[in-house]
């Protein structure tokens, strides 16, 4: 089983060690999408900065879906005024695509 590491796993463990994500990310199991990278490239993850996006970056990537997809998937499963946004419904629907694929958020 492999994990997708939300945004807010990964804010949690910065501010405060999360053995249980390193011990993932040891056994080759953290998976990563580009728009959790992308948001934590808009905050301030920790020095060296352009090293940890670097490092997550090499995380095993998860299937991606199009953002027709996206929409096909909010409309299908009524998903919407729910609160979730564009990358939580992107991570979610790209979890569901991704065999044997989990999503681990704090959200």
């Amino acid at each position: 089983m492999s994990v997708l590491i939300d945004t807010s796993v990964w804010v949690d463990h910065f501010r405060k060690r999360n053995d249980g994500l390193i011990y993932i990310i040891e056994i080759d199991l953290a998976l990563t999408h580009p728009m959790v990278l992308v948001e934590l490239a808009c905050g301030t993850p920790p020095a060296p900065r352009r090293q940890t996006l670097n490092d997550i970056g090499l995380l095993q990537p998860i299937k991606q879906v199009s953002l027709g997809e996206i929409m096909n998937f909010i409309e299908r499963e009524k998903l919407y005024g729910l609160g979730c946004g564009l990358v939580d419904i992107a991570l979610l629907a790209s979890t569901l695509i991704t065999s044997g694929a989990r999503l681990w958020t704090l959200d």
